[in-house]
């Protein structure tokens, strides 16, 4: 796929895949009805001009929403990138084992009656950020870290509905993904509709 259409002349360049989830691996309240496959691609440049939808100075997403069992024949062998603005775009191809774990919001939205024992944590580990209560890492679901900002809402740009997020492409050595300075790159979704434009926002 393109990712741009450059009027310097420069070609286009394959999009590289970053996540493939099943529904039977990860079954939770982000899959739409009948759909039981997630695709997440990337341009793996920076752009700097990108979609009102799309993070600046970082990657393109696209995101593919299918039935596994319309996917009948493979992409064999995988185009390959005729450019790329960093080795940190190219995730190394890997597979993971799904593992269920319970994540809390940002830590000023939590129930009054926690924050006195978060605060003790927050003492007791020396950190003050808010990863105390949000997982860290690529993830399915789950919160946003807010460590960089205040936390932000992205309403849908179709419905006005708060978004939610949707997944984390989080910088990591075992993959070799880099974003921003060791960063996480986020889609935030629609609740209402999977149809509805997504949000991709850099931290």
């Amino acid at each position: 796929m393109p990712d741009e259409v450059n009027p310097a002349g420069v070609p286009a360049t394959a999009m590289v895949p970053v996540a493939q989830i099943y529904r039977r691996d990860a079954p939770g309240p982000w899959w739409p009805a009948g759909i039981d496959l997630l695709q997440i691609l990337w341009c793996p440049n920076e752009h700097w001009d990108p979609p009102a939808q799309q993070a600046d100075a970082s990657p393109v997403i696209d995101m593919r929403w299918r039935r596994a069992a319309d996917v009948t024949r493979q992409l064999t062998p995988l185009p390959s990138p005729t450019r790329y603005g960093e080795d940190g775009y190219l995730p190394q191809p890997c597979s993971v084992t799904a593992e269920h774990v319970t994540d809390f919001p940002f830590r000023e939205a939590l129930p009054p009656e926690l924050r006195p024992r978060l605060e003790e944590l927050v003492h007791e580990t020396g950190d003050g950020r808010d990863v105390i209560t949000r997982l860290a890492g690529s993830k399915l679901g789950g919160w946003p870290t807010w460590h960089l900002t205040h936390p932000a809402v992205f309403p849908c740009g179709d419905c006005g509905t708060a978004m939610t997020l949707l997944f984390t492409v989080a910088s990591d050595d075992e993959t070799g993904v880099v974003v921003g300075r060791w960063g996480d790159l986020r889609i935030f979704t629609c609740p209402t509709d999977h149809r509805h434009a997504f949000q991709v926002d850099l931290h």
